[in-house]
């Protein structure tokens, strides 16, 4: 959902990729330096420095924002960097989830499984038909988690007192929004599927076994 608004900072993350691009950093680098800020977020919320979570979080998601326009200004885009970038964006969350999960377990168990659901909606019907990288009409995107997340956590560092409360019904506010998102993406699949079907523009190995 917060992906739409990509175009109106695109700018800023212009602007915050110069130093690399001007230091000719590989982009895979700039990918890789959400892990150590996500696990530093991750240690914030186990030791409740809710502040410092406040700061790190949005860090840790900063690089998969300007990776990208580090590679095309460098002329490094490949296939193999756009998926070596989504799988280190669910490396980050991993590690913050993990942190979340030592002041509330349940809670960062099952915002995290439910986000990999919903992540896996798309990336399953592209084992079905063949399809694009459009965004899909749905809730509980990574942009959108880190959004929840970060609002979660500035209402706990203004409360400290019910930090952990608060940051358990912020992770429970993550698996409502997943579970909605995963429904969508699922409905919207199956539009896709049908749609695909009537064109014959299913995966070879599927259409061979349905004519044995």
């Amino acid at each position: 959902m917060l992906s739409q608004f990509r175009g109106i900072l695109k700018p800023l993350f212009g602007l915050l990729a110069q130093p690399f691009i001007a230091l000719h950093v590989h982009p895979k680098w700039v990918t890789l330096l959400g892990i150590p800020f996500a696990a530093w977020a991750g240690y914030a919320y186990l030791s409740h420095d809710w502040w410092a979570a406040l700061i790190l979080v949005p860090v840790a998601g900063l690089w998969d924002a300007i990776d990208g326009t580090v590679a095309r200004a460098q002329e490094l885009q490949s296939l193999w960097g756009n998926y070596f970038e989504t799988m280190i964006d669910k490396v980050v969350e991993i590690l913050i989830f993990i942190g979340l999960a030592f002041i509330a377990p349940i809670a960062a168990i099952a915002a995290l499984g439910f986000g990999l659901l919903s992540s896996y909606a798309k990336p399953r019907a592209g084992l079905v038909i063949i399809m694009d990288n459009h965004d899909w009409p749905a809730i509980g995107e990574h942009a959108d988690k880190f959004a929840v997340l970060w609002f979660g956590t500035l209402w706990a560092a203004l409360h400290p007192l019910q930090g952990v409360q608060i940051m358990s019904s912020t992770l429970w506010v993550l698996v409502v929004v997943a579970i909605i998102g995963s429904v969508q993406r699922m409905m919207y699949a199956r539009k896709l599927i049908a749609a695909a079907e009537k064109k014959g523009a299913i995966l070879p190995y599927l259409k061979a076994g349905k004519e044995r």
